[in-house]
């Protein structure tokens, strides 16, 4: 009997550790989330406590376009997401790439209406969800919270106008360097390279990615950036993808 009651003792430890090291991971995610800034620890810890953690391979769906109200309010804590419309044409245009400490999924909770967008793990994601009712009770809590996501939406909103009607007038061109500009002001980090700062994107999206984002084809992005490479505004090296030239693109988007 007492070697049993011994060995139950690290088994128990270590499950304990494990829920412990969950519990910090939540705790950390809402922490990293702007909008949570308001909160005090305790209720953040609250917030915590009703949160579930779940895993997405890269190209796996999270949501779908037109799935029923209801469901979760996701705070990515690992990985990208990607979150996209499909054209009247039938083309998926990309209208936010998100890393951590974002959220999706809270139009969807607040009007009950279908999910306006996919979103998809563009590489393997790790993130937190709340389940709708409990979004909701911690809006009610805390006003300062709800304020905070309403100025979030009101500029995902703007971003959005500007980047579907920025599709329907610029061309091609100028679709793809707002595209990469996107990604730069998103993932660029400046370095020094051969003396001079540039701006590299390191695991640069796929041109099929970088085509959705643009709203054009992945063989007009090819195109593209394998001409911008010949007059030296940008170069791809193995992953990462170097701006050259970066006032010459930003001029491109108009």
């Amino acid at each position: 009997m007492t070697t049993l009651v011994s060995a139950s003792v690290p088994l128990q430890s270590r499950a304990q550790r494990a829920q412990a090291a969950s519990e910090d991971r939540r705790l950390a995610a809402l922490q990293s989330v702007d909008m949570f800034s308001v909160l005090s620890e305790p209720d953040l810890r609250r917030m915590a406590e009703s949160m579930v953690e779940r895993q997405y391979p890269a190209g796996s769906a999270i949501v779908h376009t037109d799935d029923p109200a209801g469901g979760h309010f996701f705070i990515v804590a690992e990985g990208e997401v990607a979150v996209v419309v499909e054209t009247t044409e039938g083309k998926e245009t990309v209208l936010a790439t998100l890393q951590a400490g974002d959220f999706f999924g809270e139009m969807s909770l607040l009007d009950e209406s279908p999910r306006a967008a996919t979103a998809r793990a563009v590489k393997p994601a790790r993130l937190m969800l709340l389940r709708r009712d409990d979004f909701r009770r911690h809006l009610r809590e805390c006003p300062q919270m709800a304020f905070a996501m309403l100025v979030e939406m009101n500029r995902r909103l703007r971003q959005s106008n500007r980047k579907v009607a920025g599709l329907s007038y610029r061309s091609m061109h100028a679709r793809v360097a707002g595209a990469v500009m996107g990604l730069m002001e998103e993932k660029g980090v400046r370095q020094r390279e051969e003396g001079i700062m540039r701006v590299v994107i390191r695991n640069r999206p796929t041109q099929k990615f970088l085509a959705e984002m643009a709203g054009t084809t992945r063989e007009s992005v090819s195109r593209t950036l394998a001409l911008w490479g010949r007059q030296g505004l940008l170069r791809a090296k193995g992953r990462d993808l170097f701006i050259l030239e970066e006032e010459r693109i930003k001029a491109m988007q108009c």
